[in-house]
């Protein structure tokens, strides 16, 4: 049995239906936590919130409260990125067996997944993926493998809440291990459009994400749309080439879905103090 863990933001709402569309192919259960902030402490759109956990009644949405003072106070780049996925974890069923990280804007390629998980017998394993930049239909000519499968038994706090994120969860892992998983074609089962975005989306993403201390993302967006495609990215330098777009687009509308689980700053805690320490927090 295999769960899905997917970390949203409404800043990535373009992606999500198609991401959970995929994820349906191969998931016993499907959780997506999302913060009521963005990770700059700005209030999250709550609107669209609403109509995204009405229109999905087949996702669990973990919404979680931000706090600068709480007991997690001011962290690095990785810590809410961890604990999107630890709080993720907390609400697995008991029979899961695997345990797929995804970030919303990394959609997979849901019946090829689905077969190559029939023969699947390791403890961890990265997905190969395509990167794109600016426009769906640009592919880079490397790969990446930023997607995690892991065993729901080899999860632990330290791992989940590891400095890398998913790259140091899957070190942390013991036990068999693969790198840059493809299909039975030797291609990448998974989409990955982080940068796929228009300048004011671009802008956005890089004021509010975890990394946005990194580099000065503002100043690179904006030169990046002064002037036509260059054929690069600022982000790795990759090359590109013209692919027809796998990436479907939606837009919402209202539905019945199931309300999301809200978690304020004293749940957060008890699960923290739980995960751990494997005790439970009174």
């Amino acid at each position: 049995m295999l769960a899905t863990i997917i970390n949203f933001s409404t800043n990535e709402a373009l992606f999500l239906r198609h991401c959970l569309e995929e994820a349906l192919c191969f998931s016993d259960q499907i959780i997506v936590p999302v913060c009521d902030h963005f990770f700059d402490g700005t209030p999250e759109n709550r609107e669209l919130l609403d109509s995204i956990y009405a229109a999905h009644p087949e996702v669990q949405f973990i919404e979680y409260a931000w706090s600068q003072e709480n007991f997690y106070g001011r962290h690095p780049t990785h810590f809410w990125h961890n604990m999107s996925r630890l709080l993720g974890t907390h609400f697995l069923r008991a029979d899961i067996d695997y345990v797929l990280f995804l970030d919303v804007d990394e959609i997979v390629e849901g019946e090829k997944f689905a077969h190559w998980l029939k023969a699947c017998d390791c403890t961890a394993a990265r997905l190969a993926c395509y990167w794109y930049f600016r426009e769906s239909n640009l592919q880079a000519l490397q790969w990446e493998d930023t997607p995690l499968l892991i065993r729901k038994a080899a999860l632990h706090y330290d791992a989940i809440m590891h400095p890398h994120e998913r790259g140091g969860t899957f070190q942390m892992a013991e036990g068999k291990k693969l790198r840059g998983v493809t299909s039975d074609e030797k291609l990448p089962m998974v989409h990955h459009y982080s940068w796929v975005r228009s300048k004011e989306a671009l802008l956005r993403k890089v004021s509010t994400w975890g990394h946005r201390d990194e580099r000065d993302w503002r100043s690179l967006v904006e030169a990046e749309f002064s002037r036509e495609f260059s054929g690069k990215d600022f982000v790795h330098g990759y090359s590109f080439k013209q692919v027809e777009p796998f990436l479907k687009k939606h837009e919402y509308s209202q539905g019945k879905g199931k309300p999301a689980i809200y978690l304020n700053t004293n749940d957060i805690h008890k699960i923290d103090i739980k995960l751990k320490f494997n005790v439970d927090y009174a």
